[in-house]
């Protein structure tokens, strides 16, 4: 529930389209090199070094409340990605509620040629479709020394940040997403990547 709020930002792609566990564990997966299709987009496996591994173990002294990797490749789903040449992006996230819906999701991102820019596009286009959603700011911040994109906006009472900037790793995005969390907090997820 806590998760949700954020999701009204960028529901295709923040979501997580495969269904969230209950624990830092991934949940059942489909076989990864199936290939994609415009219907149902399961979760993908872990594997020793793949996405999951890419995502902080803890955040403000916890670890995630839920871990899940998946994909999209619908048209929908992809939405501005599709027009940067992207068919299909792989991801994993981690999710932290604290309470009175304050919330963290950390994650990344993956396809061959992916950038940040692309990535924020997105969240800017499902921002400006959204309900009752009033972008606030948006800026270009360097994260980690590499060029990233902020978005932040209001719906209703509640304040949304969206943080992404190229992983070290090629063809890799971070990304930070807050629910009703001041800078302070939103830098410390910064810093749980630990300059991945």
């Amino acid at each position: 529930a806590a998760l949700a709020p954020i999701l009204l930002l960028a529901v295709a792609i923040a979501a997580c389209s495969s269904e969230a566990s209950t624990s830092p564990t991934p949940s059942a997966s489909a076989e990864p090199s199936a290939p994609a299709t415009s219907g149902a987009e399961p979760s993908l496996p872990s594997e020793p070094g793949d996405l999951e591994a890419l995502i902080p173990t803890s955040y403000m002294d916890q670890a995630p409340e839920t871990l899940d990797s998946g994909r999209n490749c619908s048209d929908a789903n992809l939405g501005s990605l599709k027009d940067a040449g992207i068919t299909e992006v792989r991801f994993a996230g981690g999710t932290w509620a604290f309470g009175a819906e304050r919330a963290a999701v950390l994650a990344v991102f993956t396809a061959p040629g992916l950038t940040a820019a692309d990535l924020a596009d997105l969240y800017l286009e499902s921002a400006q479709t959204a309900n009752r959603t009033k972008i606030t700011d948006a800026s270009q911040p360097l994260v980690e020394g590499r060029s990233g994109r902020r978005l932040d906006t209001k719906t209703g009472e509640r304040t949304q940040t969206v943080l992404v900037w190229p992983s070290a790793t090629t063809d890799v995005v971070n990304v930070v997403i807050t629910n009703d969390l001041p800078d302070a907090r939103i830098d410390d997820a910064v810093a749980a990547f630990e300059g991945r």
